[in-house]
């Protein structure tokens, strides 16, 4: 009888299983970022981790390399166990991270630091990682005398020169002017398409659903607080990818839905109010805030109010210029106030909010202060004024911190005080670190940024 044998699946390069992790907060509480995550970077692919600013991406990305060690779940290199820092990955930050002191030769070779290599050897390494990536007459030149884009390329140039199984890019393009970025973006695929150079995966992290469907051949979204899994999505276009072909923008498409209706969705109708209770949406549940200045929601209501018809979500991304997850997150906020209503990718002002938009200077603080008084997670602060003048900050961020424990209590501290400035229903002294109820005077104008 003849047995079939079943191929050998190569294991993966880099892979978490079932990892959570923790942190210690500042004021010693207890952080959850990540909560069971089951991830695999294979041979040869470019994999795109998306999520919103505070989703634990480049927790993920540290966990993957062993730079930080899971609370719990074990991170895997090769199908063993990872244990300390990965020898076989490099990765490439945010911020260029060269020293200034040192030219881009001896930048270069720092990448090479912890192999044992003749003299020459080392040279030729260094030589060929600087010439691969378009560098070839500046190894004697300061990172002072380089623009950003070139920089950049020093230290992609700094993690291939270790010819690394695996190339981590931790928001590596951000930095860069829209043109320097493309151009980086296009020369890396060539460099990992044409295998010559030994590089055979990337992972990347990324808040650019663009750029994540330009590059990836698998992309997967990570869901904030805390971080976990969403969308997985394959991506089988060809390269060179056109942007602008109908099959680009569908899978654009596919990643915005799965983020908008994740943050933003779409809820069902309530039950009617009883009598002489007013209309509103604001949860019964103790919900999260969005980490967002009032300004910030003060300008959304603005466009919105020059507008004719709803906007789409999309559209105000662009014109305020922010990243999409930030954008989810101003009218997140928004719409927790009940200022504005989404359905779909459509934003528009409910009437409270118009109403709101039309009122002087007092009439907003007094709207925005009724409906800042309707979240529970505000009642924590009102509650206590309530019996005590003031009441020490961080009695308040040990509440937070008990009531929404994927949360950073302290930015959520700090979002609270600043929407109950300008709401008139509380104030903070910096120096004592008390928090108190303000003596009839109008909220700083400061509290807005």
């Amino acid at each position: 009888m003849n047995t079939a044998i079943e191929p050998k699946v190569a294991p993966a390069v880099a892979e978490l299983n079932a990892v959570s992790k923790s942190y210690k907060t500042a004021g010693g509480h207890e952080l959850k970022v990540l909560e069971n995550i089951d991830l695999a970077v294979h041979q040869g692919e470019l994999l795109a981790l998306l999520g919103q600013s505070g989703s634990g991406k480049s927790t993920i990305l540290r966990c993957l390399t062993g730079l930080v060690e899971p609370t719990s779940g074990r991170a895997m290199a090769d199908g063993k166990r990872l244990a300390g820092v990965s020898a076989d990955v490099s990765i490439v930050f945010q911020t260029f991270a060269l020293y200034p002191w040192l030219t881009v030769e001896q930048n270069v070779a720092v990448g090479l630091m912890s192999r044992q290599m003749s003299r020459a050897d080392r040279q030729t390494a260094i030589d060929r990682a600087i010439d691969l990536i378009g560098l070839g007459n500046y190894h004697a030149a300061f990172p002072r005398e380089l623009s950003g884009g070139m920089r950049q390329r020093v230290g992609i140039a700094r993690a291939l020169v270790s010819q690394p199984k695996l190339l981590c890019l931790d928001e590596a393009f951000s930095a860069l002017d829209v043109l320097t970025a493309e151009n980086l973006r296009q020369e890396l695929i060539s460099l990992w398409r044409s295998k010559e150079n030994g590089l055979s995966s990337i992972f990347m992290v990324t808040h650019n659903i663009e750029e994540a469907v330009e590059m990836a051949t698998r992309i997967v979204v990570v869901f904030p607080r805390p971080g976990r899994l969403g969308l997985v999505l394959e991506n089988p276009l060809p390269y060179p990818r056109d942007t602008k072909s109908p099959e680009f923008q569908r899978l654009v498409s596919i990643i915005h839905e799965s983020i908008t209706t994740m943050t933003l969705p779409d809820l069902p109708p309530e039950a009617p109010p009883a009598a002489g209770q007013p209309v509103s949406r604001a949860r019964s549940r103790m919900e999260s805030i969005p980490f967002v200045p009032v300004a910030q929601i003060l300008g959304l209501l603005e466009i919105l109010s020059g507008a004719s018809e709803p906007s789409n979500i999309y559209e105000i991304s662009d014109e305020i210029g922010k990243e999409f997850g930030d954008t989810i997150s101003i009218v997140k906020a928004a719409e927790i106030l009940d200022l504005v209503d989404t359905p779909k990718h459509d934003v528009a002002l409910t009437d409270l909010g118009r109403r709101f938009v039309a009122s002087d200077r007092a009439g907003r603080h007094k709207i925005f202060a009724e409906q800042v008084f309707k979240l529970r997670i505000f009642h924590i602060i009102i509650a206590l004024l309530g019996e005590y003048e003031e009441i020490d900050a961080d009695r308040i961020i040990g509440d937070i911190a008990s009531a929404l424990p994927y949360d950073s209590p302290e930015r959520t501290f700090e979002t609270m005080i600043a929407w109950g400035r300008y709401a008139g229903l509380m104030d903070f002294n910096a120096k004592t670190r008390m928090v108190f109820a303000p003596k009839d005077e109008e909220a700083d104008e400061q509290a807005q940024g």
